[in-house]
């Protein structure tokens, strides 16, 4: 089955989360991809924080976030109300049933304001589909594949923005999305990125072409 990105094309705001974020920002292209959503960019405050913490250890993302949202390409949530009440009961719990602050407060808020959630983990994933039936969950690579961001990148420059985010921070992929994410990167890079090895070991035995030449090679 083709895989095709479930972002769609309505004008509702996405919520970043801070793994999303950080995959963007590796990309090399985090401003031409956001735009070309054209649809409002939002991360919550703790989400920024977040980010902010790795600063510390002399990562570049909290720089570059910064100037996103002071160019307003990207634009900052607070948690007030019920978003916050729901942020406090996701965070609250069992390790296995609770999140981080910014998984949480990006899907608290989502979720309140009837907005999409951009977020990687599967963890967040599994939780939200339990709690909130209604909200959306999209991740990066959905992000990549929207057919208005290939336009706008074009072959090259996706597939180098797509690399960098695999190689750099070990952007997550779904099974389901590999092989859209060879095909753009070239198979002979697939070797050179870990989380695809992984993943095409696992789909070795699948019937299908691309899989097994990845296999192979």
């Amino acid at each position: 089955m083709t895989f095709s990105s479930c972002l769609t094309d309505d004008d509702s705001a996405l919520v970043l989360d801070a793994s999303v974020v950080i995959n963007l920002l590796a990309t090399g292209q985090p401003i031409p991809i956001l735009k070309a959503l054209a649809r409002p960019i939002v991360v919550a405050d703790n989400v920024i924080r977040e980010i902010e913490r790795g600063a510390v250890n002399g990562r570049h993302e909290f720089d570059l976030l910064t100037h996103m949202i002071d160019g307003r390409v990207v634009g900052v949530a607070e948690l007030e109300g019920d978003a916050l009440e729901i942020f406090f009961e996701l965070v609250s719990g069992s390790s296995s049933e609770s999140l981080g602050d910014g998984e949480a407060a990006t899907l608290a808020f989502a979720h309140r304001m009837g907005c999409l959630a951009a977020i990687d983990e599967k963890k967040a994933t599994r939780l939200a589909a339990e709690r909130f039936e209604s909200l959306k969950i999209v991740t990066t690579v959905d992000i990549l594949a929207h057919d208005t961001v290939q336009t706008s990148l074009g072959d090259a420059r996706l597939a180098n923005a797509t690399l960098r985010a695999l190689q750099l921070t070990r952007m997550q992929v779904r099974e389901h999305q590999f092989d859209w994410i060879a095909r753009v990167i070239g198979a002979e890079n697939v070797e050179a990125c870990s989380s695809l090895r992984r993943i095409a070991k696992r789909l070795a035995g699948a019937p299908n072409e691309l899989t097994r030449a990845v296999a192979e090679y």
